[in-house]
């Protein structure tokens, strides 16, 4: 493979024709259509089919241009880590966590980093939990919020805080009512299960309901906690789900209550050992702390 039909490939794929691809880099459709067809022989196999005179994307194709962004993707980060440098412009930060630490934390962690320090970009990228491992040992993000997880050569993790799994309704549904939802009260309802995910142990939840001996429905299964709210949002299912996501449904008739046996889980700040930590980079984990742990927020979200 020679960048040039890598090149020629992608401009194919984002113009949709040869003629724009030849446009875009300055040479006759011709001379496209050549680069094609060696990269498919040095490939060895098909990227397009031809079919009067167009050219259609094969599934083998699309799952290779997946790759080829990828690709470019890192060099316009190298290019923008040289421009920074060429500028004495203070490096970006990259940060992530799953979606539903994302809404609770970064609001006001974002906005007090930035009073501090305006100049310094924040790029935040919303992964699993078993994503986030993954990108933090190959030293793809500077600093994550997710749950605790085991250890892991090469990651730190700083203990943020322990919250317990909420009970979330939809207001119309008879639990709204109660102070307190039991796990006998979920007898015979529709709840969410959590699907494994990679590090993450979610078996205490399943255990609880099973340990109280009850019967109940779980049909339906989730990975993503925003989509449980959502599903509950539309009063298909009960949940027994983290809080951190509730303030963002309280408008969606979802309510949620405190749920006995308590279900806690631990979430950290997790960060690569052997990653250079700038003044800015601590003074962001500082802040996310001081979100999770300050007076002024309570731990997790109150019953709404």
């Amino acid at each position: 493979m020679r960048s040039r039909q890598i090149e020629a490939f992608r401009f194919v794929m984002v113009t949709g024709t040869t003629t724009g691809a030849a446009d875009s880099m300055a040479v006759t459709q011709p001379a496209v259509s050549r680069l094609i067809a060696d990269l498919e022989k040095d490939l060895g196999f098909q990227l397009f089919d031809r079919f009067k005179g167009r050219l259609l994307p094969t599934p083998d194709a699309i799952r290779f241009y997946q790759g080829v962004e990828q690709f470019y993707m890192g060099l316009d980060r190298l290019e923008r880590i040289a421009e920074q440098i060429r500028t004495q412009h203070p490096a970006d930060i990259k940060v992530c966590a799953t979606s539903a630490l994302s809404t609770y934390v970064f609001p006001d962690a974002v906005r007090r980093f930035k009073t501090l320090y305006p100049a310094v970009d924040l790029l935040i990228e919303t992964f699993s939990s078993s994503e986030i491992v993954t990108r933090l040992q190959t030293h793809l993000t500077h600093l994550a919020v997710t749950l605790a997880f085991p250890e892991v050569a090469g990651i730190a993790q700083e203990l943020l805080l322990e919250a317990p799994h909420v009970c979330a309704v939809h207001r119309s549904h008879r639990l709204a009512a109660k102070t307190v939802v039991t796990a006998q009260d979920l007898a015979g309802e529709e709840v969410l299960t959590i699907l494994p995910s990679g590090l993450v142990d979610w078996n205490s939840v399943a255990q609880a309901l099973n340990n109280a001996g009850i019967e109940y429905k779980k049909g339906i299964g989730i990975q993503n906690s925003h989509t449980g709210y959502s599903l509950v949002a539309a009063d298909l299912a009960v949940a027994l789900i983290e809080p951190f996501a509730a303030p963002t449904w309280a408008n969606n008739g979802v309510v949620v209550r405190p749920f006995e046996p308590s279900i806690s889980f631990r979430y950290v700040l997790a960060y690569p050992l052997l990653l250079q930590r700038t003044e800015s980079l601590k003074a962001f984990s500082k802040i996310i702390r001081e979100v999770c742990q300050g007076s002024e927020k309570p731990a997790f979200p109150l019953a709404l």
